[in-house]
């Protein structure tokens, strides 16, 4: 058939459509990623995806996204779209997603898609760029950003700014919103950010909306009598000056601790009443008990420096402030002073943290009264290690109000925590976090005042353990917590609604954080407290060797900076040295409290019922009764059993080897997904991987989560043959 002119015209224009067509199909729907914008990946459209369901479309974590213009992901950390929740409306790549907490392979993940309303108003927004008005950039509304939200620009990657009238841009120097900043109301280039020493400097960001200034209202001019003129004198704007003479007070200085000097006691002081002039501070002299921040410009802005002790002119130079400051603020630091009489006899003052009997300096059992300075609270315990009865105190306290809660003479340990910090108090709750019933301070508590059986949930600080009991005194089953708890979880453990008693303990501080070294438990340390810990975070390098991981917590170590890579999750003290592949492996970490409560029925003592004695026999006393309890351990590899294994797998130089190794180090061994993941990663080739994967799955204890082992295989031929795998089991 002839193709005319007018006919191809049309058909051209046909498939035209239909590409625009497929095209805005296509924009229409945001694509998951198991990796960087990597790995598996799957486009869904409008609709709600639980875990299952990314499952099966080859999705068992979501660890990027990308986000047409127009649609919104919503991102829930549980299936059935349950826990916490992250919105996005743009791409988001696995620093940010791994940043709010998303993207860990513990997580089964639910999402929602929907598209934007096309109806809602948008505000202006700044433009960061990672080179000079080029590269990668982000479009940021009002808010605060970290640096893991900063879209393709890296930590201490911006190079410039674009700002619309009307906003204002702060960029830190770190992470929330601290160290030196710079504040931005016009576009600034590479040269400009060079010149303010921030170029490829910035970890987080605040972007504000400049409210309008007031429109001045014109009123008549009245013509009044002119008043004698008077010389007004400036005084400094104090926020609280403390009463005590003997309080020591910080020395400024024109010169390296010579020239013009003024003393201040603690309060906001502006350019107006330095005493040495603007811009010409060098020293200073700063006391215990007392900081000092400067601040850059007049009425406390721009940028600022805190300083805890003295200061000399060089301190000053190489921190770039010498003759620079135009205001400052004397500070409290935060502290509490016992005495062992009513605010008399020997004294001692403390600051923020944990003090045990040999610690506080008055002598065991010899505290009567307390001066708690403005920002810190002190929680005292009448037994050693934090342990027994305990007072909550967050003002000043007299002899006499001691004596009259008992607590006279009887301090052996406490703990001074800042205003900031929550207040060691557990919330008990009619309803779920509503209907609120009691607050209770650590202690023993063998009958509710509030009444038996009406708790449904509970709040929990940090560093708190709780006992619930269903019967006083602390009898019947029991439910022992370390986090917050809702309703449902209580109806789920069947204890909704039946404690009668309650024991508060105040966990070992030493039991609160997790502990890496670059030794065998020794060398450099660092205390982590839960968290997520980049390479520049980690004092220890990349010389990881060991981790002391207490019993509550757990630790995952990542091979590669960013959390990728290899990795390992380990709930127990973890030594590495000696094992050639993990020691000095690790690079980025994620530490992390374990919860699992469940409910112990507390032991009943049996007493057994008096024996009658016959006269005319003697009759053998029956015995109390022996109660044999039977315990079947859970089906695991040891860890001595498994490092030995990982040790006899590594040394064979042949995949061969390593394979006839690693079926007869396993061999009726139970494993946990971690420890078939270690061995696996020792094969030289992914088809023998695969063989070992499939082989070890029926001696796997985690086999619900078994899907997520698709890691250890690069190529998309063996990811798989492992998803058909798990398809027949």
């Amino acid at each position: 058939m002839k193709v005319t002119a007018p006919l191809l015209s049309l058909i051209v224009f046909f498939l035209i459509i239909v590409n625009v067509c497929y095209a805005q199909g296509q924009s229409r729907k945001i694509t998951v990623y198991t990796d960087d914008f990597a790995g598996s990946d799957y486009s869904l459209g409008v609709g709600k995806y639980d875990h299952i369901s990314l499952i099966k479309f080859g999705i068992s974590i979501v660890r990027s996204v990308k986000v047409p213009a127009g649609m919104k992901v919503t991102l829930y950390e549980r299936d059935n779209f349950q826990g916490e929740s992250l919105i996005l409306t743009d791409d988001a790549n696995m620093r940010h997603i791994m940043g709010k907490g998303f993207g860990q392979v513990i997580q089964n993940v639910s999402l929602i898609v929907a598209e934007l309303p096309t109806d809602v108003p948008t505000g202006p927004v700044a433009t960061i760029y990672k080179d000079n008005f080029s590269g990668a950039s982000k479009n940021l509304a009002s808010g605060y950003y970290e640096f893991f939200e900063f879209g393709g620009i890296d930590n201490d990657q911006l190079s410039s700014v674009k700002i619309p009238k009307g906003m204002k841009v702060t960029l830190y120097e770190h992470t929330e919103s601290g160290g030196k900043s710079l504040v931005l109301t016009s576009d600034a280039s590479i040269s400009f950010l060079k010149e303010k020493s921030f170029n490829d400097a910035t970890s987080s960001i605040h972007v504000e909306v400049i409210p309008e200034p007031a429109i001045p209202v014109v009123l008549p001019i009245v013509v009044l009598p002119q008043p004698v003129p008077s010389v007004v004198i400036p005084v400094p704007v104090v926020e609280e000056i403390v009463d005590d003479p003997a309080f020591p007070m910080v020395t400024i200085y024109q010169g390296n601790f010579s020239g013009l000097s003024k003393r201040f006691a603690p309060g906001r002081y502006d350019m107006g009443v330095l005493g040495i002039g603007n811009d010409q501070l060098s020293s200073v002299k700063v006391p215990d008990g007392v900081r000092l921040r400067l601040y850059e410009q007049a009425g406390f802005k721009g940028k600022s420096i805190l300083v805890e002790e003295d200061a000399n002119a060089e301190y000053f130079d190489a921190n770039k402030f010498n003759n620079l400051t135009s205001s400052l603020v004397v500070e409290l630091t935060p502290r509490v002073t016992i005495y062992q009489d009513d605010y008399a006899g020997e004294v001692k003052s403390f600051e923020p943290g944990y003090y045990y009997v040999n610690e506080l300096g008055i002598g065991n059992d010899e505290l009567s009264s307390v001066k708690v300075l403005p920002g810190v609270w002190v929680l005292l315990f009448d037994g050693n290690n934090y342990s027994g009865r305990s007072l909550l105190l967050t003002e000043n306290t007299s002899a006499d109000f001691i004596a009259g809660r008992d607590f006279d003479n009887i301090t052996s340990s406490m703990i001074v925590g800042k205003t900031n910090d929550p207040l060691p108090l557990v919330t008990l709750y009619q309803e779920d976090f509503s209907a609120p019933l009691k607050k209770l301070s650590p202690g023993e508590y063998p009958l509710l005042e509030i009444g038996n059986n009406t708790v449904s949930s509970i709040e929990i600080p940090r560093g708190l353990r709780v006992t619930l009991y269903d019967e006083g005194a602390y009898g019947g089953k029991s439910l022992t917590l370390t986090k917050s708890l809702r309703a449902d979880v209580f109806k789920s453990l069947g204890f909704n609604d039946v404690t009668s008693s309650v024991i508060i303990e105040q966990r070992d501080p030493r039991d609160l954080f997790v502990t890496i070294y670059t030794d065998s438990y020794k060398g450099i340390a660092q205390e982590l407290t839960p968290g997520r810990y980049l390479a520049r975070d980690l004092i220890t390098g990349d010389q990881l060797s060991s981790v002391r991981v207490p019993e509550g917590m757990q630790a995952m170590l990542y091979e590669r900076d960013y959390f990728k890579g290899f990795y390992s999750m380990i709930d127990r003290n973890t030594d590495y040295t000696g094992f050639k592949m993990f020691d000095n492996l690790y690079s980025s970490i994620i530490v992390e409290d374990i919860f699992n409560p469940r409910v112990v029925a507390v032991p009943v003592q049996i007493i057994p019922p008096p024996v009658e004695i016959q006269e005319e026999a003697p009759v053998e006393l029956a015995q109390s009764p022996t109660v044999v309890y039977s315990y079947d351990p859970p089906c695991e590899m040891s860890e001595k059993e498994y490092y030995s294994a990982l040790k006899a797998v590594e040394s064979k130089p042949f995949s061969d080897d390593k394979m006839a190794t690693a079926r007869l180090v396993t061999k009726e061994k139970c494993l946990t997904n971690e420890q078939i993941r270690s061995i696996a990663i020792l094969f030289n080739f992914e088809s023998q991987t695969l063989e070992f994967v499939e082989y070890a799955y029926d001696l796997a204890t985690e086999k619900s989560t078994y899907y997520s082992l698709d890691d250890v295989f690069k190529f998309m031929s063996s990811k798989e043959a492992f998803t058909k795998f798990l398809s027949s089991k």
